[in-house]
């Protein structure tokens, strides 16, 4: 009996069926030692081409799917039909499987599912007419690319595949984008009409329940101009300042105007922003008050809450089901969170990502790997911002050395001016001391102060701060499109409720420069 299915042998060339048996076989033994990675890998029956690779993923699955987290002998032998047990006992039965088990190491169990898809994306670039046996120039050598693909992973094959379609020329991806002569043209002054230049703001979430505008952010925005497609933009902070609240803000802004979001998280789990977006949909459009996050986590809610929490949840299978996709990594691993961009972008129509969190530490070392690693990664997001033109925004821890500072202005990345060149935006954002709102006290306060317009003119009218309420500062480090904090001297006063998420745009404030505690 052939081991591989029907057709197989005669699509491709024999030499990318060789040790196919072994790639195959290595992957199931892995989902049958674990099957939980069934869930985590999303693989599918058309990843397998052999007759044993196909048979027992199908297993696999069919066990999996009925609720089995363990896949022992007497569940097997259980659990399936008749036919299928005829199919099981050809192959050696329930010994064939623990042989296969007992082979394979779970420490190498990254290595047999890249393999796999390797070996895919191989077989793919070969359907599609790629000649993998050619000799070609590259480097100034003579290679063959499936010889050298077998030093490769999958990302290196795919990231050779792109490089090498970069020298055909600008048509694909290149240094070169536009050449011209540069002139005001008819066309020119169409595309400025149209708005495809305008950034996708995050101003408003749409309508409430009572129809008045879900305020967002809107000074912030506007002074922004926005987040624009093919951009990186960073929001920074320190530890629990807010950053995932504010990403929940901007997300249902952006969800607003149409956005498909995907949120790569390797701090937080699911459940903290389904939290989020549960209570600021409950807060902002339902106008209930009653649920807060804390509330949820001691399972405390009433019968009136859960008729709220399942108005809250028909809200938003009607409106935003199938827009936000959430992806947990266990650590900040950049071949990841490239995979994955690239799979929910191109596959699944993804356009707005949100990467929740890049940290630094910096120290006096100018050769301290932390910086250079979030320079690399801080390149990787803006590259991949412009190759698939989608918006990049991303989390970043600040080190715990700059807390205290009291005008943010992205002097705190010091060590990392490459980051800051690369970001399109720079938002930083910090606790408010009490200090600073104390009018008495001339060495920190802040001046807070909202525009009003009287007699036709916009006027600045002292804020008072409530002394019980809870608020943030937030500057703007870097915008291509607008002024910097810096620039003006002003940044934002936020009033949070973290309670609920939420951040209200209160006023502007003068910060002081310095430091808190050394002035």
């Amino acid at each position: 009996m052939k081991d591989f299915i029907t057709g197989v042998e005669e699509k491709y060339d024999k030499r990318l069926l060789e040790g196919r048996l072994t790639a195959e076989g290595n992957v199931i033994a892995l989902l049958f030692a674990d099957p939980l990675l069934i869930d985590e890998l999303e693989l599918t029956s058309k990843d397998f081409i052999t007759k044993d690779g196909t048979f027992y993923f199908a297993l696999a699955k069919q066990l999996r799917k009925a609720g089995y987290s363990v896949f022992d002998e007497v569940t097997i032998l259980s659990s399936i039909s008749d036919n299928i047990l005829d199919a099981f006992n050809e192959r050696g039965g329930y010994e064939t499987i623990k042989n296969m088990v007992d082979v394979v190491n779970s420490k190498n169990a990254d290595v047999y599912i890249d393999t796999l898809y390797k070996e895919n994306i191989i077989l793919g670039l070969y359907r599609d007419g790629f000649d993998l046996f050619k000799t070609v120039q590259w480097n100034e050598k003579e290679i063959v690319p499936f010889e050298l693909f077998k030093k490769m992973d999958s990302e290196g094959v795919l990231d050779w595949y792109e490089s090498r379609l970069s020298t055909y020329g600008v048509g694909y991806i290149s240094t070169v984008t536009e050449e011209g002569e540069l002139d005001f043209s008819d066309e020119y002054f169409e595309h400025m009409d149209s708005g495809e230049e305008v950034g996708v703001p995050f101003d408003f979430a749409g309508d409430d329940i009572n129809l008045e505008e879900m305020r967002c952010l809107p000074f912030i925005s506007d002074q922004i101009g926005g987040y624009y497609d093919g951009t990186f933009n960073v929001l920074a902070g320190h530890s629990s300042v807010g950053k995932s609240c504010m990403w929940t803000t901007i997300a249902m802004a952006l969800l607003h105007h149409d956005r498909k979001v995907l949120i790569i998280s390797n701090e937080q789990k699911m459940k903290a922003f389904q939290d989020n977006f549960l209570v600021f949909i409950l807060y902002k459009y339902f106008r209930y008050y009653d649920i807060t996050k804390k509330k949820i986590r001691s399972a405390a809610l009433n019968d009136k809450d859960k008729e709220m929490r399942k108005k809250a949840q028909d809200y938003w299978r009607k409106y935003y089901k199938g827009r936000v996709k959430f992806i947990a990594i266990t650590d900040a691993n950049m071949k990841i969170v490239k995979k994955k961009i690239r799979e929910n972008v191109l596959i699944h129509g993804y356009d707005t990502v949100i990467y929740d969190t890049m940290k630094v530490e910096f120290s006096e070392n100018s050769n301290d790997i932390t910086w250079v690693s979030l320079i690399r990664d801080s390149r990787e997001f803006d590259k991949l911002a412009k190759k698939y033109n989608i918006i990049m925004l991303a989390s970043l821890q600040l080190a715990m050395n700059s807390k205290g500072n009291l005008f943010l202005d992205g002097s705190e990345l010091s060590m990392s001016k490459q980051s800051i060149e690369v970001m399109e935006s720079l938002l930083l954002m910090r606790s408010v001391y009490t200090e600073e709102l104390t009018k008495d006290n001339k060495k920190y306060y802040c001046n807070p102060f909202q525009h009003k317009k009287i007699d036709g003119k916009w006027v600045e009218e002292e804020y008072e701060p409530d002394p019980t309420a809870t608020y943030k500062a937030l500057f703007v480090g870097k915008s291509r499109n607008g002024a910097n904090s810096n620039d003006l001297g002003i940044g934002y006063l936020l009033k949070f409720d973290g309670g609920h998420g939420i951040f209200k745009e209160v006023a502007k404030a003068r910060f002081k420069h310095g430091k808190i505690g050394s002035m």
